[in-house]
């Protein structure tokens, strides 16, 4: 094969890569110039005919046209990624027009003027969605995430007087909890003429001293004559207390501040008091049934926590089931939100007890710790 320089005819341009040059046989007479030249060959340029080709000008410049294209692909395929991770803009809700179009009943226009008119039974503004009648100075609102409207009643309004009565309960509360030792802290309990024995009765078994406390907090009116405040101890723990406003100024509530009842929670346990005894106890139901107490159609069953002693002993008690002091009971634990319900009863150990962690209900004295 031999291949020839040729020029084309629309751009003229050679194809010298290849070309081929024409060399006499070396040893080979010459023949007249009449006769044709049957006795030369095609010998190949130095070099490799690829290398040549690569070269060409016409191959360099298609090469350079498709690195652009390529280029121009890759930059409108990386457009189109950063594109779809981008969010989308929230859909915006339908107009009017959009509503109208999809119900089959499109605005008309104006003859005269060419403005849009609305067909008459359509209102210029959508109507809010109702809400339902509430008490006034009550708030409703929807939670976020749910359905069901939710009514918040305002904060009591304060006046100055209760701000005054506040600041002095927690002022006599923290020299309560602050006084070296119970003599010193009767003073500050209310009733402390009949209170007097019962704390020197209970400081002989428990620590006597300042009560370390981080603050004081969540002030509550319950009553013309009652402030509750809430304790916060150094170490965590927290414990209700109860300040009565009288002529004779703010005074600590002690009894229901340390959980006392008519003798020590230890003592009742040990001697299995058979006698009804009045105690403050956080009150539960339970469902614990053994010995004595051990048939559960016949009995109702309570949990029975005294927070007197450190460490105190839970019990359980038991009423008789549909009876007085069995609807009582229930009917104070369904009235409140938490667990355990503060209430002040009367306990007692069966004749012939052989645990000390079952006794009697026999009487509801009253929900709360507060005596009137």
């Amino acid at each position: 094969m031999v291949m020839l320089q040729m020029a084309e005819k629309t751009t003229k341009t050679k194809r010298r890569a290849l070309l081929m040059t024409q060399n006499e046989p070396t040893g080979t007479p010459s023949e007249p110039s009449e006769a044709p030249a049957a006795f030369q060959e095609p010998q190949p340029l130095p070099g490799d005919a690829f290398d040549r080709m690569r070269m060409d000008p016409e191959i360099q410049k298609f090469r350079r046209k498709l690195m652009i294209g390529a280029g121009a692909v890759g930059a409108i395929v990386v457009l189109i990624v950063i594109w779809s991770l981008l969010p989308s803009p929230p859909p915006k809700g339908e107009t009017l027009a959009s509503k109208l179009a999809k119900a089959g009943d499109s605005p008309a226009q104006n003859e005269n003027g060419g403005k849009m008119v609305l067909p008459p039974d359509v209102p210029l503004m959508q109507p809010e969605e109702p809400l339902p009648q509430v008490n006034s100075g009550n708030l409703v609102f929807r939670p976020p995430g749910s359905s069901d409207l939710k009514t918040a009643s305002a904060l009591p309004k304060v006046s100055g007087g209760d701000l005054a009565r506040l600041a002095a309960a927690e002022e006599v509360l923290g020299k309560f909890l602050e006084t070296p030792s119970w003599k010193q802290r009767v003073l500050l309990v209310r009733d402390r003429l009949r209170v007097a024995p019962l704390m020197s009765i209970y400081y002989s078994k428990n620590a006597d001293g300042p009560m370390a406390y981080d603050s004081i907090v969540e002030a509550t009116e319950i009553s013309p004559k009652f402030t509750q405040h809430v304790v916060v101890f150094e170490g965590g723990g927290r414990r209700v207390a109860t300040v009565e406003h009288s002529p004779a100024g703010a005074r600590v509530d002690w009894e229901s501040f340390v959980g006392a009842g008519e003798m020590a929670w230890s003592d009742f346990l040990e001697l299995k008091q058979a006698a009804p005894t009045l105690f403050r106890v956080q009150v539960s139901p339970a469902g614990h049934f053994e010995n004595q107490f051990g048939d559960p159609s016949k009995l109702q069953c309570y949990s029975l926590r005294n927070i007197s002693e450190p460490g105190a002993k839970v019990v359980y008690g038991y009423a008789e089931k549909n009876g007085p002091i069995a609807k009582a009971l229930d009917y104070q634990l369904q009235l409140s939100e938490d667990a355990t319900v503060p209430m002040m009863l009367r306990l007692k150990f069966p004749p012939d007890a052989s645990v000390d962690f079952q006794v009697w209900i026999s009487q509801l004295v009253q929900a709360g710790w507060v005596t009137p």
